[in-house]
C-alpha cells in the first residue's frame, strides 16, 4: 500500500500578514501529489490548525481539502495535534466517517477508535493512532487504554506504554502503522514548536517504538527529520511551509510511504514548491 505522509499544516498561522494563500498554495499541491503519486491513503499527523478556535477562511480551507479527498476517493486518518481543539474535531466525525475522513481527536482504546483498519485492493493497513496526549489528562488517557495497569509517574512512559498497548494489535498479515502527535528524543525542534511540550519530560525513546510496525509517522516537530533508533523507519513529515524565520533554511516535503506486510516501508521524499 502507498501513504503520503503529512503534518503541521498550523493554518492560521501568519507573519505579519496572513498566509492563507500560501497555505492553500501548498495543499493544493499535496493534493497534486497525492494524485500524481497513486496514493492509498492519506496520513495527517495533527496540528492541522494554528489555533484551538480557528477562523471560518481557515476551516473552510482544511474541510475543502478533505472535500477534494473524498471526492478523489482517497481515505484519510487524522489526529489531533496540541494546537487542535479535539472537541471541535469530535464532533465532525461523524460526518467526516462515512466520506472516508477518519477523525481520531483523543486517545482511545483500540477496538473505540484506536486502531483505523483500510483495506485497498484487498490488502488491510491497521492504523495506530495516538494524538496528542495532554500532560493534564495523561492519567485518564493512560487508564482507557489499559485500565488493568499501574500508571507511572512519568509522562514518556505512560505515552510509551499507550503505544505499546495499541501495538498489541498489529498482525504479521497487515500493513501496521503508528501515526503520533508527540516529541521523540533525538529530534531536532525548529524553535517555532510550543517550548512546553518538547521538553524532556516529553520526549519518548525511539527504542520503545514498535518493531512491528512498518512504519512510524509522528508530527509535532516542524524540521522534516528521520529518527535514528528507533526499530523500523520512523520520519517527521515536517511543517509544509517554513513557519517562521527560524524555519528560512529548511526544505519543507511530504512523505510517500511504500509498505508492505512483514517488511520495513520505503520512503520518498518528495519537496514542496508552493508558499
Amino acid at each position: 500500500m502507498r501513504f503520503l505522509h503529512t503534518s503541521d499544516w498550523h493554518v492560521g498561522k501568519n507573519l505579519v500578514v496572513s498566509r492563507l494563500a500560501e497555505h492553500k498554495a501548498v495543499l493544493a499541491e499535496i493534493l497534486d501529489i497525492a494524485g500524481r503519486e497513486h496514493v492509498d491513503c492519506i496520513l495527517i499527523s495533527g496540528d492541522m490548525f494554528h489555533s484551538r478556535s480557528p477562523h471560518p477562511d481557515d476551516e473552510h480551507l482544511v474541510f475543502g481539502f478533505f472535500a477534494e479527498l473524498a471526492g478523489r476517493k482517497i481515505p484519510a486518518v487524522v489526529i489531533c495535534g496540541n494546537h487542535d481543539h479535539p472537541r471541535r474535531l469530535a464532533a465532525l466525525r461523524s460526518l467526516l466517517s462515512p466520506l472516508g475522513i477518519h477523525v481520531c481527536p483523543e486517545p482511545a482504546r483500540p477496538d473505540d477508535g484506536g486502531i483505523v483498519p483500510i483495506t485497498v485492493r484487498g490488502e488491510r493497513a491497521l492504523i495506530a493512532a495516538l494524538p496528542h496526549v495532554s500532560a493534564r489528562y495523561v492519567v485518564d488517557s493512560w487508564q482507557l487504554l489499559d485500565p488493568e495497569q499501574d500508571w507511572y509517574n512519568d509522562y514518556a512512559e505512560r505515552v510509551a506504554r499507550m503505544i505499546e498497548a495499541l501495538a498489541q494489535r498489529f498482525t504479521a498479515a497487515t500493513v501496521n502503522i503508528l501515526l503520533g502527535h508527540m516529541f521523540l528524543k533525538g529530534a531536532d525542534s525548529s524553535g517555532s514548536e510550543w517550548t512546553v511540550h518538547v521538553g524532556l519530560p516529553y520526549a519518548v525513546p525511539p527504542a520503545r517504538l514498535p518493531a512491528a510496525a512498518q512504519y512510524v509517522a509522528v508530527g509535532h516537530l516542524h524540521r522534516p527529520q528521520d529518527i535514528p533508533g528507533a526499530p523500523v523507519p520512523t520520519r517527521y513529515a515536517g511543517s509544509p511551509l517554513q513557519l517562521d524565520f527560524g524555519e528560512r533554511d529548511q526544505r519543507k516535503s511530504v512523505t510517500v510511504v511504500d509498505a508492505v506486510a512483514g517488511r520495513p516501508a520505503q520512503l520518498d521524499i518528495i519537496p514542496l514548491t508552493s508558499g
